[in-house]
């Protein structure tokens, strides 16, 4: 079995001026839509170009190959994620601990409705790419974020390795999300998966589950 070459999946440089960065934003819009509409198989630098209506020479001048505008394009995804986060979790230690967990899977989930057909296609693709140090570096300070949330609340939590409890509820938000988005999109839309994630978190956090005829906001006043 051939070795796969291993590329960069980084971008060749990053846009100064409003002219390259428009120019970079036409060339990642086209990438997105050939994805969304062919697929990783339909993906290659010559079609990105031509949809974009620039030259492959201008497209390189950014991108080396496809692997880093797809990188790219997950990297702007994973920057509207830690935006919301950031926000949320700076306010973590004035309200209730049910309103902070509600709305950090509210802003993933608006993050994942902004496209979500391009968001399964990163999701199913991205992972050839392999380990990414801004993917590690992001995964990190999420971590710490959500850890430093629950820490505001530590006397309302029943779990006792806070550390466990972080990687166990980051990754079934993200598992969740990211699965309803192809499977159950009426309940990511109509907030349905919301209240249940919620209701799931907020129980193992505490021990104490909140009651499905009781709305989330009302429980956390």
């Amino acid at each position: 079995m051939a070795k796969l070459k291993k590329t960069s999946a980084n971008p060749r440089k990053a846009p100064a001026q409003d002219r390259s960065r428009a120019t970079v934003d036409v060339i990642l819009d086209a990438a997105a839509r050939i994805l969304v509409k062919g697929g990783y198989a339909a993906f290659t630098t010559n079609r990105v170009a031509e949809t974009a209506g620039v030259s492959v020479g201008s497209l390189y001048q950014y991108f080396p190959n496809k692997e880093s505008l797809l990188g790219e394009l997950m990297r702007r995804h994973v920057e509207e994620l830690e935006r919301g986060m950031v926000a949320i979790t700076a306010d973590a230690a004035k309200r209730p601990l049910a309103e902070t967990i509600r709305a950090l899977i509210e802003d993933n989930v608006r993050a994942h409705l902004v496209d979500p057909a391009l968001h399964q296609v990163l999701s199913e693709e991205v992972p050839r790419l392999g380990p990414l140090d801004w993917r590690i570096a992001y995964g990190s300070r999420a971590a710490m974020r959500v850890r430093a949330a629950l820490e505001t609340r530590r006397s309302e939590l029943a779990v006792g390795d806070l550390d466990l409890a972080v990687y166990l509820v980051t990754g079934a938000v993200e598992s969740a999300i990211h699965d309803a988005v192809a499977d159950r999109p009426d309940d990511l839309r109509s907030g349905a998966l919301t209240e249940e994630l919620t209701r799931m978190i907020v129980g193992y956090l505490t021990g104490k589950p909140l009651s499905a005829r009781r709305s989330l906001r009302a429980a956390a006043e």
